[in-house]
């Protein structure tokens, strides 16, 4: 009989352990037991529901069980038409399996705190994030905190995770993938394992004697006899030897690491033939000609940068030397960058560009910059995380043959070696093999053969292995009435969901003396990929990236070089096809196209336009110098002279030489067809006639890529001026600046340092409504066309921002360490809100700006505007934004806690702490603390009698001697071995409330 407890520990129902109630465990894939019962009324078994195996059975079966194990899923019960009732498979998963219903956070202790992120570090750093997220939830076992256990067979290297809202036990497990630590993960009590789950002597199953039988199932591994083995990519040179005979021809070479001349391929055994080989393909891509430099004269610069907000941020860069590695420009590869990896230091494992020889430095002087960057979750290099003198360094991204000829054998050796050590795992039989044992070997007298998971086993099969095999236990299923009926094991190397079925990437393709052999479960089927050049037949297939390449896509702008021909006509959206009540765009097959609107950025030539009640004009307003032509004289060369019209005797034009002007030629209004834009820069100024000698931009030197002469009839306006100053002696040219409002393009613009009619990023000093094209929109998600405000300098008061669901963001004012100096400052520390009036739910108010702090290893968020008060533990003036928030109590001794009888004699001492700062002192002199102690001798009787003697007036110190009175009374060490002795403090903090932290101390 087994009870189920609700989460809140009331019992919901007992069940007997009847037929088919079974355990399951499989070594990083599940661990549960299900209990089918049948009730006559259904149950509701909640999320949480658990069971207690505690003392439910013997030590021989009790150890592969878990202690406690809880519904995790929702129950669904069948209704049974016989009987009226309903039956149930209550399954219910071990105690640990509750991680996985919560999300991996680096911090879990802050509400709301980020779930995807980065870090880099070795093994026990991810496990201290790891435990610190079931601290935060409150998990322990039994009330004992979780742990880690590392073995010697890990590497706890640096290693870079990314947890993008994954939860917390498949973090765990991930972190025991082969891209990673490449190890087994399993959680015994409050201890989680990394290594190699293996214990005990081998013990003997041989087919029909203590097996019932042996069975074997698919290797999700790999399984090869003969492997071919490519290294990296990275620092090959572009004249290593190709492939094949066939790739010489064809000017085609490898451009990975390949296995020393004449050894194309590693074979698991000598003279195999033909019969027995079974291929296979395997990258190690950390495999390449590489040297192991070190750090020298590390050096460092500061740059300050200007940010699109105003402000400034400050970067550091890092130099370094190598007196070891004579480098030169020439060495970079064509189409790559350098990098460097740390093999050591505080940077271990991280990778960085680097410039050789940066600007600023001598020709010769073999110095390095390392390129920081935000890959890892904040810029780096900086002042804690830096490089420093003796790191160890690899480069890659050049040919290193031409450093050292000894770089690319001993690469090939090492692809080599560890191609042989591969070899040996592929021929292993990867497969696990489902093992039921005899019951009359199981259960012998009273002792029940029960084995846990990672038991050696030495198999024996006349199918599979005569000779035995040794192996080891990943997996059971186990009757829970009869534990001895037939359990059934799962043995073999790796989980049969094994996460290191692939122990490498396979390579694409290999050609190899005109055979073409294809990586990963083609299933025999050739594929076509992006290069190759095999004709399309009913026997191949395309890639999927060759079929992007050679069909038009429909899920990404497209284009092609052939001509493109619609049979039918093409439409646009849902069309009608009516001048006046059509909309959308088609183009019909007898070359007609409608549409609703037509914009032409440059020109547009036309053989005939038909105008129907229309008016064209420009729709470009420019506020500058400006005149109106009234005469034209075309003086040869593209140079022309242009008479403007004076409005009075004394008008006189203010176009000046150098002036960049254009001229806007619109004959639409009379029935005209040109419609098009003259270029000129003015060279020479007659103020007696009032006219300009002006010269034509060529037409590559103009927007849309060709240019007009002037007409005589249209206004002229300047743009800019191609007087470009000298800057640096502080010169102005206030002439190549002007206004310009087009409806047309839907923005007005301030256009400075126009030096030219196309214009540049630069030359927008404001762009308000539609924004234009430049290359800050393709940093930002703003594109071309989206409403905007553009400018170099934006000075204002109050930037007000909303995220997405229309909600002010508050503005967080890092203000850094508190000081009581500030605070009493003109420039104190703020807390601003603003009450407005919501129409739907009333009166509201928002935080517009709240400074932030940081204080007592914790920061600190400012409640109350203009406060002097420090911050801390029962601060109403501070409210804790990062740190531990919550209350803990500890008790210690001096003299411990074991002692003999009648030799009781020590100050037991309760110390009160929020998060890691103590506050003992502050809570026991605060008015309204109450301090109570308890005693639990299993003597209710004598315990309620028994009262603290306090030390020195504090009550959080009391005297413990032999005594009934105050002590560990005189039953201590015969009629009970241990006293606990716990202590309540109840902490007001604010509204009338108080908080009960509460903690506790065995004495023995």
């Amino acid at each position: 009989m087994i009870t189920v407890y609700s989460p809140q520990g009331s019992a919901i129902c007992s069940v007997n352990f009847n037929v088919g109630a079974k355990g399951y465990y499989s070594l990083m894939q599940h661990d549960y037991i299900v209990l089918p019962f049948s009730l006559l009324s259904p149950v509701d078994f909640p999320l949480g529901s658990y069971v207690s195996l505690e003392g439910v059975f013997d030590d021989a079966l009790g150890g592969k069980l878990s202690k406690k194990y809880y519904v995790t899923s929702l129950q669904d019960p069948a209704y049974n038409t016989e009987t009226g009732g309903y039956d149930y498979e209550l399954r219910l998963d071990a105690y640990y399996w509750l991680w996985n219903n919560y999300i991996f956070k680096y911090l879990p202790e802050t509400p709301g705190s980020e779930a995807s992120w980065s870090l880099t570090a070795a093994l026990d750093v991810h496990l201290g994030v790891f435990l610190r997220n079931l601290t935060a939830l409150g998990f322990t076992y039994n009330g004992t905190p979780f742990t880690y256990s590392i073995d010697d067979s890990v590497e706890n290297k640096a290693v870079t995770m990314t947890y993008d809202n994954v939860h917390l036990l498949d973090a765990l497990f991930s972190l025991g993938g082969k891209d990673y630590f490449d190890c087994d993960v399993w959680i015994t009590e409050s201890v989680i394992h990394f290594g190699r789950c293996e214990l005990g002597s081998a013990v003997k199953i041989e087919q029909d004697v203590e097996a019932v039988s042996i069975t074997r199932n698919d290797s999700k591994g790999t399984f090869a006899t003969r492997v071919y083995a490519f290294g990296s990519t990275r620092n090959i040179p572009v004249n290593y030897r190709p492939v094949s005979e066939q790739a010489v021809i064809n000017g085609v070479v490898q451009k990975r690491l390949m296995l020393p001349e004449g050894t194309p391929y590693v074979d698991a055994y000598e003279n195999m033939p033909a019969t027995g080989v079974v291929e296979a393909i395997v990258v190690f891509d950390n495999v390449y000609p590489r040297r192991v430099g070190t750090l020298q004269n590390v050096t460092s610069r500061t740059e300050t940068v200007e940010n699109e907000d105003g402000t400034e941020s400050t970067y550091t860069y890092y130099r370094y030397q190598d007196t070891g590695l004579a480098f030169k420009e020439e060495y970079i590869l064509e189409g790559e960058d350098l990098q460097i990896e740390f093999q050591s230091g505080k940077l271990n494992g991280m990778k960085f560009g680097v410039i050789f020889e940066p600007d600023g430095t001598e020709k010769g002087s073999q110095v390095w910059e390392i390129v920081g960057n935000e890959d890892y979750g904040r810029f780096l290099p900086d002042d804690v995380i830096k490089p420093e003198n003796g790191d160890k360094y690899v480069l890659s991204g050049f040919n290193i043959q031409l450093v050292s000829d000894q770089y690319i054998p001993e690469a090939e050796n090492e692809l080599l070696e560890k191609t042989k050590k591969y070899v040996k795992k592929t021929m292993v039989d990867d497969g696990t093999y489902t093992v039921p044992l005899r019951s009359t070997w199981v259960r012998v007298d009273e002792l029940h053969r029960t084995f846990d998971v990672g038991q050696k086993v030495n198999l024996v099969s006349p199918a599979y292995f005569p000779n035995g095999r040794q192996s080891r236990v990943i997996g059971w299923e186990m009757n829970l009435d009869y534990p001895w009926d037939s359990p059934v094991y799962t043995v073999g190397e790796s989980a049969q969901y094994s996460r290191l079925a692939d122990i490498e990437d396979k390579v694409e393709t290999l050609t190899y003396k005109g055979q073409t052999y294809t990586g990963g479960s083609g299933g025999g089927v050739y594929v076509i990929r992006t290069n190759d050049a095999t004709p399309a037949s009913d026997s191949n297939v395309f890639s999927a990236l060759r079929s992007l390449a050679t069909f038009l896509r429909k899920d990404a702008p497209d284009a092609t070089e052939y001509l493109l021909k619609m049979l039918g006509g093409l439409e646009v959206g849902e069309t009608v096809d009516s001048m006046l009540a059509g909309k959308g765009t088609l183009v019909t097959k007898d070359g007609r196209v409608q549409t609703d609107r037509l914009e032409v950025r440059g020109s547009m030539t036309v053989m005939d336009l038909v105008i129907n009640q229309i008016q064209g004009m420009a729709a470009d307003y420019s506020f500058s110098d400006c005149g109106k032509i009234t005469a034209v004289e075309d003086l040869g060369e593209d140079t022309y002279r242009l008479t403007l019209d004076k409005a009075t005797a004394y008008d006189y034009t203010t176009l000046g030489e150098d002036d960049v002007c254009f001229s806007i030629v619109n004959t639409l209004k009379t029935g005209g067809t040109d419609y098009y834009t003259s270029w000129m820069r003015v060279v020479n100024v007659n103020l007696t006639d009032n006219a300009l000698t002006v010269v034509l931009y060529p037409d590559a030197e103009v927007p849309g890529g060709k240019n007009y002469a002037p007409e005589a009839g249209y206004n002229m306006t300047r743009r800019g001026n191609s007087d470009v100053p000298d800057t640096d002696a502080g010169e102005v040219n206030e002439r190549a600046q002007s206004w310009l409002l087009s409806s047309r393009e839907g923005r007005i613009m301030f256009l400075q340092n126009v030096f030219k009619p196309i214009l540049e990023d630069w030359n927008y000093g404001i762009a308000i409504g539609k924004l234009p094209k430049t290359s800050a929109l393709e940093q930002v998600p703003v594109s071309e066309g989206d409403l905007g405000v553009m400018a170099d300098v934006v000075i204002a008061r109050h930037f007000y921002e909303f995220d997405g669901n229309g909600r002010l963001i508050t503005k967080k004012n890092d203000r850094g360490q508190w000081s009581l100096a500030v605070a009493q400052s003109d420039a104190p520390y703020r807390y601003m809100t603003h009450e407005w009036q919501n129409p739907s739910t009333g009166q509201e108010f928002v935080t517009l700006q709240q400074d932030t702090v940081y204080h007592l290893g914790c920061k600190w968020g400012c409640l109350v505007d203009k406060t002097q008060e420090e911050p801390k533990w029962n601060s109403a003036a501070w409210s804790m934004l990062e740190g531990d928030p919550n209350y803990y109590l500890t008790i210690g001794s001096p003299k411990g806690q074991l002692f003999r009888r009648s030799q009781v004699d020590a100050d037991l001492k309760a110390t009160v702490a929020y998060g890691n700062i103590d506050i003992t002192d502050e809570v026991t002199a605060l008015a309204g603390t109450e301090v109570e102690w308890l005693r639990d001798t299993g003597n209710t009787a004598d315990d309620n009698t028994w009262t603290p003697q306090y030390v020195d007036g504090k009550k959080n110190v009391i005297h413990v001697d032999n005594s009934n009175a105050h002590g560990v009374g005189s039953g201590f060490g015969e009629a009970y071995r241990e006293v606990t002795f716990t202590c309540r403090v109840y902490v007001p903090v604010g509204g009338g409330t108080k908080k009960m932290v509460e903690g506790e101390i065995q004495v023995r």
